[in-house]
């Protein structure tokens, strides 16, 4: 009897092993990298840099619908979009100690970048004189 019981407390001690392995087998959770010095360098890039979004707004208008459209949408949503970047900057700057967007690091805007380029903003500034997308298919223009 005592050596089914040892058999018992033995596969027990194994199971519940096994089970306290498997619970801590998570690498990186979501999010990870967003911490309070991503916050502060975050902020710092989109006071900073946050002067590069009429340009970009040039680039990307001049590729899409001319130089008319370019020189015109150049001031309006170039400087309505460095105005954003640079008011989402001084927040982040201001509060990057404590996490405040829904209780995170990540940034307050809403990040529609990937899904759409024009209207949504990158988490850091675009870089002057390159697109930050990437065209994946091959057009031709006549």
């Amino acid at each position: 009897m005592s050596r089914m019981k040892n058999r018992i407390f033995l596969t027990l001690i194994a199971a519940l092993t096994l089970c306290s392995v498997a619970q801590a087998d998570i690498q990186s959770p979501p999010g990870h990298h967003y911490n309070w010095s991503r916050k502060l360098s975050r902020g710092l890039g989109n006071v900073l840099y946050g002067v590069s979004e009429p340009f970009q707004v040039w680039e990307k208008t001049l590729e899409q619908d001319g130089a008319i459209a370019a020189s015109t949408d150049f001031f309006v949503e170039g400087l309505k979009r460095m105005v954003v970047r640079a008011g989402y900057g001084a927040y982040e700057i201001a509060t990057f100690p404590v996490p405040s967007w829904k209780l995170t690091y990540r940034p307050p805007y809403y990040r529609k970048d990937k899904i759409d380029p024009w209207w949504g903003y990158s988490e850091f500034s675009p870089q002057p004189g390159a697109l930050a997308e990437a065209g994946y298919s091959r057009t031709q223009g006549w």
